[in-house]
Order: C-alpha cells, then sequence, then structure tokens
C-alpha cells in the first residue's frame, strides 16, 4: 500500500469528522445530512488486502481510511454539482462513472480477471426504479458503474448496497426474469437451507441469487458462488456442483449415463434457437452444448412462470427447469433434427403403445416419444437408453429386444427362432457395404459388426418418405419398402444386394417371381410386392425354416435325398410356381461321395458347393445336389448381369447352371463322358447310368 500518510502525529483538525460534521449534521435542509445516515462506506479503518489505495488519496496517520482519504474541499472534484465533466464537490479526485471508487478497488473494477460483476457495459436494460432506490446515473444510458449497486453514504443494504439484499431484492431490480426461481427447487433455502457459499454466507445473508453467484471475486463465470475443480471446464461444473455425482447432496443427480455436455452441437452447429456456451459459461454462438443449453435454471415451468413446482413436486417432460416444455420431444428435436421422423411412424409410444413405461416409470404421453427409449440423465445404458435390457445377445440386438420381446411393447413383432444372422463381423466376409457397422458399445466404427441398426433405422419409417403426411395415428403393417429399413428391399433388392452382391444378380431372371409369379406367397402370407424379391424365398425374420431362412414350405424329396433340394422342390413342384419346369429326374445316385475339395473357391468358375445331407451347410465331402449345378440368383454362368424382366425359355449354357459343361466337377469321376452327363443330367432317357424305376422321377 503506497497511500501518503500525515507527517506529523495528530489528525488534521480540518479534515476530522468533527469538522465535517459541524456542517453535515442535518441543520441545513438537504443532502449533506445523508452522510451520517444509514450505512457508509468504512472509515477509520486500514484498507483490506483487497483494496490498493493510491498516493493521490492519503490515509490518516494511523495508516486508515478517513473522510479526507476521499474528500478535500480543494481537491481536484471540488466543482459545483452536477459539473457535466463529472466533478463534484470536494472530491479528491474526478468521479466520472465511478472512477474515484476504482482507484482504490482496482480489482473489482478488473471484473474479467477477477470474475467479478460487469463494470461499463450497456448490455442490459437498467429499470429506473433502480434510481428510485438511489442509484447513481452513468454518463451513458444504461452503463454499469459502481454506484449502480452501492452508495457510499446513507446505503440502506449492507456492504453499502442501495437496499437490503438479504432476499436477493437489489439483484432481481435488474435480473427480472431470474426472479422466476424463487420458491423453485433451485431456491437454496428450500432444498439446501444449511447451504453456505464460497463466501461462507448462509442463505439468511446471501439470499437465493447469493447461493450460486456473487457478484465479486468469484469461483469463475457467472459470478459463480460455489467451489469449482480447477484445470476441468467451469460450464458444466456450475450444474455438477450440486447434481454431480459425488456430492453430499440428496437431490437430483445425473446419473453414470447422461447427455454429453461441453460437446459441439450435431450438424455443424444447430440447435435450432437454443444457446450455446463457452467452456467458461458464458454464451457464444459458436460455442457448445452445455447443461444450460437445455435448462433454464431460473424457472421450473417454461409455460408458466407462477407454477413453482416445490420441493416434493417430481418433474416430467413439461417443466423441469427445461428451457422449452419437452411436449411431444419438441425440445430433444430442436437439435436431433435428423431423428423428427420418428414422430410419425410405430416407434412413437404415444401412438403404438400409450401405456409402456420408460425406466424411470413415465409414459411416452408425458415424457415424449423420445423419452420412450432414451432419457437425458440416469439412463439405463449407454445410448442414454431408458428401457430394461435383456441379457444375451450383443449390445444392439438387446436395444432392439427391450421391446421385441413376448412380454414388451412389441411383443406382435418378434424376429423368431430363425432369422438373420447378428453380430457377425462382415470383414471377415470380404463385405464392405455402404450400411453401417457398430462395436460392442453400441457406437458406429467401419470395422464394427452386422447388427440389427445396420439394416434398420429405428427412427424412419419409409427411408424414401422421412416424414409420413396424414399420419393416421396407428399401428401400420409394414412391408419391404418401409419397416423401419434403411433402403428400400421392393420391388427391387436393393437392401438385400449392398451385403449380398452376387444375390442380386437374380432381378429381372426367372427366379424373380415379381416376372413369373407376382401373386404367389410365402409362408407369412406375404406376395413378392409386399416381401421384395429376396422376401420372396428368403425370410429375414420370423421364418419357420432354419435353411437358408427359407421362406416357402419345404418341397417332397425321395428317401435318401439332399435336403437342400428341397427348397428347389418348394417352387418345382406341382402346384407351385414352378411346376412348369419340374426335371423329370433331379438327383444323382445316391451314395456316391463326392470330394470338392478343390472346387470349394466361390469365386472360379469351377465352384461345385457340396452341401451336408441333413443340415444343408456347406461341407466339403457329400453327395451331389441341385445348387452343386445351379446357382438359383444368376441366369448364366459366363455373364454377370440381371435378367430382362421377361420369362425366357433356358439352354444348356444358362437356366442357372453354375458352371460350363467343360469345367464342372463331374469330370473328376467321370472325364471326358462327363460332357454328356452333364448335359443329360435331368433326362431318364439319355442318361448314361439310371436308377431304379420311379426312384429319382419328382411327381
Amino acid at each position: 500500500m503506497a497511500a501518503r500518510q500525515r507527517p506529523d502525529d495528530t489528525q488534521g483538525v480540518v479534515s476530522s469528522e468533527q469538522i465535517c460534521y459541524s456542517c453535515h449534521d442535518g441543520y441545513v435542509k438537504d443532502s449533506r445530512d445523508i452522510v451520517w445516515k444509514f450505512n457508509r462506506h468504512p472509515v477509520f479503518v486500514k484498507p483490506s488486502k483487497n483494496v490498493t489505495v493510491p498516493p493521490e488519496l492519503p490515509l490518516s496517520v494511523k495508516g486508515e481510511i478517513y473522510c479526507g482519504t476521499c474528500h478535500s474541499a480543494h481537491g481536484k472534484g471540488a466543482a459545483p454539482h452536477g459539473d457535466p465533466t463529472g466533478r463534484t464537490a470536494v472530491y479528491r479526485e474526478r468521479n466520472i462513472d465511478s472512477s474515484l471508487c476504482e482507484m482504490c478497488h482496482k480489482s473489482q473494477a478488473d471484473y474479467k480477471t477477477s470474475n467479478g460483476h460487469p463494470l461499463h457495459t450497456t448490455a442490459l436494460k437498467l429499470p429506473e426504479k433502480l434510481y428510485m432506490v438511489g442509484a447513481k446515473r452513468a454518463t451513458e444510458k444504461n452503463k454499469v458503474i459502481c454506484q449502480s449497486c452501492h452508495r457510499v453514504h446513507g446505503a440502506l443494504g449492507e456492504r453499502i448496497l442501495l437496499i437490503s439484499n438479504k432476499n436477493s431484492e437489489l439483484c432481481m431490480i435488474c435480473h427480472v426474469d431470474q426472479k422466476n426461481v424463487v420458491d423453485t427447487k433451485h431456491d437454496l433455502r428450500i432444498t439446501l437451507p444449511r447451504e453456505k457459499n464460497i463466501k461462507n454466507q448462509p442463505l439468511s445473508e446471501s439470499g437465493p441469487c447469493g447461493a450460486c453467484h456473487t457478484p465479486h471475486n468469484a469461483a469463475g463465470k457467472k459470478l459463480w458462488a460455489r467451489p469449482l475443480k480447477k484445470g476441468t471446464p467451469a460450464a458444466p461444473q456450475l450444474c455438477l456442483s450440486c447434481h454431480g455425482d459425488k456430492t453430499p447432496y440428496k437431490i437430483k443427480r445425473t446419473g453414470r449415463y447422461t447427455h454429453p455436455v461441453n460437446v459441439p452441437p450435431l450438424r455443424g452447429g444447430q440447435t435450432k434457437g437454443l444457446p450455446l456456451f463457452a467452456e467458461d459459461g458464458t454464451k457464444d454462438p459458436r460455442g457448445r452444448v452445455q447443461c444450460f443449453t437445455c435448462h433454464n435454471v431460473h424457472r421450473w415451468d417454461p409455460n408458466s412462470p407462477s407454477n413453482k413446482g416445490g420441493k416434493d413436486v417430481e418433474g416430467d417432460a413439461l417443466n423441469s427447469f427445461l428451457r422449452i416444455s419437452n411436449f411431444s420431444s419438441k425440445l430433444c428435436l430442436k437439435c436431433h433434427t435428423d431423428k423428427k421422423p420418428v414422430i410419425t411412424s410405430d416407434h412413437n409410444l404415444t401412438v403404438t403403445a400409450p401405456e409402456e413405461k420408460n425406466a424411470q416409470g413415465f409414459k411416452a404421453s408425458v415424457s415424449g416419444p423420445c423419452s420412450a427409449c432414451h432419457v437425458p440423465h440416469n439412463a439405463v445404458e449407454k445410448h442414454l437408453w431408458a428401457k430394461a435390457l435383456p441379457g444375451g445377445k450383443d449390445f444392439v440386438s438387446r436395444l432392439c429386444a427391450a421391446c421385441h420381446n413376448k412380454d414388451g411393447a412389441a411383443k406382435k413383432k418378434l424376429i423368431g427362432d430363425n432369422y438373420h444372422p447378428v453380430n457377425v463381423t462382415l470383414a471377415n466376409l470380404n463385405i464392405t457395404p455402404p450400411l453401417p457397422l457398430y462395436d460392442g458399445a453400441g457406437n458406429k466404427t467401419v470395422s464394427g459388426k452386422l447388427v440389427c441398426l445396420t439394416c434398420h433405422e429405428p427412427h424412419t419409417w419409409d427411408p424414401e418418405k422421412r416424414v409420413i403426411k396424414n399420419y393416421a395415428y396407428k399401428n401400420m403393417e409394414g412391408d419391404a419398402t418401409n419397416s423401419f429399413l434403411r433402403k428400400r428391399n421392393a420391388p427391387s433388392s436393393d437392401l438385400c444386394k449392398t451385403c449380398h452382391v452376387d444375390k442380386a444378380l437374380v432381378d429381372g431372371t426367372d427366379h424373380d417371381l415379381n416376372v413369373t409369379a407376382p401373386q404367389a406367397k410365402n409362408l407369412l402370407g406375404q406376395t413378392v410386392k409386399e416381401s421384395g424379391e429376396c422376401g420372396a424365398c428368403h425370410l429375414v425374420h420370423n421364418s419357420p425354416n432354419k435353411i437358408k431362412l427359407w421362406a416357402r414350405k419345404y418341397g417332397k424329396i425321395a428317401p435318401g435325398e439332399e435336403i437342400i433340394d428341397s427348397l428347389c422342390t418348394s417352387c418345382h413342384s406341382k402346384g407351385n410356381p414352378g411346376e412348369k419346369r419340374i426335371p423329370l429326374i433331379a438327383t444323382h445316385p445316391d451314395d456316391k461321395l463326392i470330394n470338392n475339395v478343390m472346387r470349394s473357391d466361390k469365386n472360379a468358375i469351377d465352384y461345385a458347393p457340396i452341401y451336408d445331407k441333413k443340415t444343408g451347410e456347406l461341407t466339403h465331402v457329400g453327395n451331389i445336389s441341385c445348387a452343386t449345378c445351379h446357382n438359383a440368383h444368376q441366369w448364366s454362368p459366363l455373364v454377370k448381369k440381371k435378367g430382362s424382366g421377361k420369362n425366357v425359355e433356358g439352354n444348356a449354357t444358362n437356366s442357372f447352371l453354375r458352371n460350363v459343361s467343360y469345367n464342372n466337377i463331374c469330370i473328376d469321376c467321370h472325364g471326358l463322358d462327363a460332357l454328356f452327363r452333364y448335359k443329360y443330367f435331368h433326362d431318364p432317357v439319355e442318361r448314361v447310368e439310371t436308377s431304379p424305376p420311379g426312384y429319382n422321377i419328382v411327381k
């Protein structure tokens, strides 16, 4: 402290309090008696460590602040009252916009580094009421100065505040919107009555605002009055100082699985009107998502400022200090706009399962469509999951099975015992589809596995009609064009072929039932238009048949025939779509075991698969079956292209043959004679070796 002191050992008579009081005693009816009324700036005390008194403002011989520290009858500020230059009678220095105050209170004046209330800003409109209770006007309208809140003489509140602030009365004169916090759960006088702020002030002294905010030397931005951990972003801590999992308070916690904070907004900063904040908690349009992006911490009910909730009132999606009501998930969809199609879909449980409750006991009609599956705090699992998860299976399948189980909300839409494999590493199969893959935690990753979400987008019913106009608000029966598929799978196999590329060559061929049997139905009663062309023969879910997830009733086979042949005879038999293409003889003589080790390369022209007689699984030793010589998905072995869309008469060079006659598995046993055996395999007359009468003739 470098302030100049009087050299002698006595207080100057002319600057003693008695001399001042000789005029300022109220004898003359003007403002001078205010000096001795109510509260005033401390005098005859030594400056605190937070104050630096400059040499221009002398202290007493005892090193104390006294009247003469600020006043002198002949000082620079000695001028008629109301001087436009800011000079006021008997000030030692000019006091323009509280500049005299700032000479000593440098820390408070340097509010940005000391985390104090902003000064010299005009961002907020200062109400006239503030001046009615004694605030001093600045040189600019709405400019905040020290004397906007403090009064050096005649202050009615402690710490020379204009009025008492024990109930935050002074704060609320300017911060009108924030006064809604009174009597809510964020009024700590109700929820944590024994709590003190970082200045050790009890709530009876600090008021509802002072429990969380202090105007000078705060713990961080936002004038924070509660402890903050160093080295971590301040913004999340503002809320987590009370709501964190490691706090001692018995109040709402965020839980292990909670909405991310201090993260960039989705899709390049689009939050549809919700505010973003810097890491220190200040508003920043280029900032990040923080707790108060979604929450208005000063108002319980966004639709009704008079609704205060109450200490024991359980909040829901309509209140809970939300910035806007989350009715119909309007708040969620401000950021997650791509999930909006779920509103017009069967996954909107407010429509399809209105009585279903999430893990927190809320119905979708109360919590909103999003919260039927996701909750922002205290979720059950990753991805903010809001429902109890069944055991077993991969993580993503468990998410889906939370509803799609025999007792769940989607108990009428199960996958059955036989369904498309999931939790499969496609890289091992040399498949790299343009569809999302997921790791064990349910996160998208290029090195992940195929799971339910690889083919299904649970928020969009129709991949080509994101929002369904005139939604009927009922359970809609899906087909291969919608049903939350990522791509339509009808009339062509657009979804299936992303992985099963070689199988897509069936499009437009005789095996495409769109061409040859559009009215034929699979075991689920679906026409090819409803199931998609793949679904005419294979069922992704609920297949009664395990082998190849076969979608048709197994055909008849003679004793000793391969089970895989029953797939072909399910169509190529009387009364079925392929009844005009029934071979007179269709099997290789039994008990002639074949080894295909040298012809097991799927990419080779001489590939000849052998199947287990009972299970239909691929093996290397067994008998020849229909599928050994025929590739049901490709019309010609040498031409890899789709069909013409017409029913075509085949010959010995196409007709879904797997390979050419001069390079096939028959050669291994029959040598040059194989050419004729291969060509006349289905002809009982020309065939070289015959079977017992009627044994292998298909009826």
